[in-house]
């Protein structure tokens, strides 16, 4: 059913306030009554667990209950539920998907003297001098910009803040502050050099800097902290909205200013250092005095699952080879799909497992099949999965043995391995899981065309990020499991 029939068929059901009160207020309360019942009846679940079969029939009543509230109080104020539901998805996906670096290319076709650089190395370099720590930034050799103090009363290392910037440069593709320490402004199109290169943009970037500094002071200067508070983000988007970067997502500011204090706070331990800013990759990271990217325990969690999946799915490959896609997308690879999703949400709804099938097994065979599905809609269309390019006629299809499985293993984000959990649970989870493979198998109609591989791909690639959630949180609820598991497969 079309949200707007359900709107207009529930306006229809509305009762009359008696005595003329209010006619807002009813359905307010009823709102907020309802969702209380849906609280109360997952409070139930909780504690009764299997011995509840009901919970899915009651959450589905109740559930409905909201929905009716919550279309009566948009009639009540001339909002249309349709809208409102394109409007919320649009705020979640700008403030929880970030953006690949070469959808926002500022300055793609511009000569290379007037690009931000792609790959560099930057050492900043500190002494001290009357008792202040001084730090002079440099790139291959020369120094880039003036030295810098924390210019404070207290020694907080803001000496280093040019990292900030350099991490806006990697994973925003914009900074109006490097453009201007090296040289590389956009004096070609004089509109561009003035409006987004100029000196406005520059002390925007370093309010920017200065906003988030004073944020990050007071939360242990985001150690172990994921996220980033909405109102700090919503300041910045508000600050930029004249410029350029405003096409970029406030998911996009907070990968940019997490990824510049995991580097301030390397440096400022190791009193100075090297970063290697790669705005391809959109990464920078500290370099051990080796040359090597330093490795934080999060990157180690990261490496070792990466690993695991590809030990298994190489023993898998050798022994099985295409029989997960030999009779086809919907016979052999949604059907593999689907019994992975179903036993999941089973374990998830009920807490019972079987002795042949751990629930962590469950979870990363289903990454493991969702990404194997990109590879055969890379073979059909390489535009649908930009993470695998053309392959070759000789090299053969992406989707034969483990080449293109490891290669999206290699670039799939796996920040959420390590990201604070605040209610560990694998409900949600699931709940996200069968809805988008819902979404998946409504791709393919009785009659008509599939939906396009893009789609599919786009709905895959969902799959596989709610697995590694899925992975996260067993990670922490059942670490002796997840432990058992890298073991057995690294060994």
């Amino acid at each position: 059913m079309e949200m707007a029939t359900y709107q207009s068929a529930a306006a229809k059901t509305i009762q009359p306030v008696r005595g003329g009160g209010d006619s807002l207020v009813v359905p307010l309360l009823g709102l907020a009554g309802e969702a209380g019942a849906a609280l109360n009846a997952y409070k139930k679940h909780l504690r009764d667990g299997p011995a509840d079969p009901q919970f899915r029939a009651r959450m589905r009543e109740k559930l409905g209950d909201v929905l009716w509230y919550l279309a009566t109080v948009a009639g009540h104020l001339d909002l249309d539920l349709d809208d409102i539901a394109t409007a919320n998805l649009t705020k979640i996906t700008d403030r929880w998907r970030p953006s690949l670096a070469s959808s926002i290319p500022f300055d793609a076709d511009l000569d290379p003297i007037e690009q931000l650089p792609r790959q560099a190395d930057f050492t900043f370099t500190v002494s001290t001098t009357d008792g202040r720590d001084v730090s002079v930034l440099s790139c291959a050799g020369e120094q880039v910009g003036d030295p810098i103090t924390d210019a404070s009363h207290i020694a907080d290392g803001y000496c280093f803040h040019d990292v900030f910037h350099l991490s806006y440069a990697a994973v925003l593709g914009w900074s109006p502050v490097m453009r201007a320490l090296l040289k590389r402004k956009r004096r070609s199109n004089p509109e561009t050099d003035e409006a987004e290169d100029g000196g406005r943009a520059v002390v925007i970037e370093e309010g920017i800097s200065a906003l988030v500094f004073g944020y990050a002071s007071r939360h242990e200067y985001l150690e172990g902290k994921s996220h980033v508070d909405n109102d700090v983000l919503n300041t910045i988007t508000g600050m930029v909205a004249h410029l350029e970067v405003a096409a970029h997502r406030a998911a996009d500011w907070e990968k940019a200013i997490l990824t510049g204090f995991t580097a301030w706070r390397e440096l400022r331990r190791r009193r100075g250092g090297t970063v290697r800013l790669d705005l391809d990759a959109q990464t920078l990271v500290v370099l051990d005095p080796d040359g090597e990217p330093h490795t934080a325990p999060s990157t180690s969690a990261a490496r070792d699952f990466r690993q695991a999946v590809i030990n298994l799915h190489r023993g898998k490959d050798a022994a099985y080879g295409d029989s997960w896609k030999r009779r086809g997308e919907q016979i052999s690879i949604l059907a593999n799909i689907a019994r992975k999703v179903d036993r999941f949400t089973l374990v998830a709804e009920s807490g019972v497992t079987t002795a042949d099938e751990s629930t962590v097994d469950t979870v990363v065979d289903l990454y493991v099949y969702a990404l194997k599905y990109l590879t055969y809609l890379a073979d059909q269309d390489s535009t649908a999965v930009p993470d695998l390019p053309d392959r070759s006629t000789a090299a053969g299809p992406w989707s034969d043995g483990p080449d293109g499985l490891e290669h999206l293993v290699a670039v799939f984000d796996l920040t959420a391995l390590t990201d604070l959990i605040a209610s560990p649970s694998l409900v949600p989870v699931a709940a996200d899981v069968d809805r988008t493979f819902t979404e998946l198998e409504a791709c393919f109609p009785a009659a008509g065309s599939a939906a396009p591989l893009t789609t599919r791909a786009r709905l895959a690639v969902d799959l596989a990020a709610q697995a590694v959630r899925a992975v996260a949180v067993l990670r922490e609820t059942q670490p002796d499991a997840y432990a058992a598991f890298i073991r057995s497969i690294r060994n």
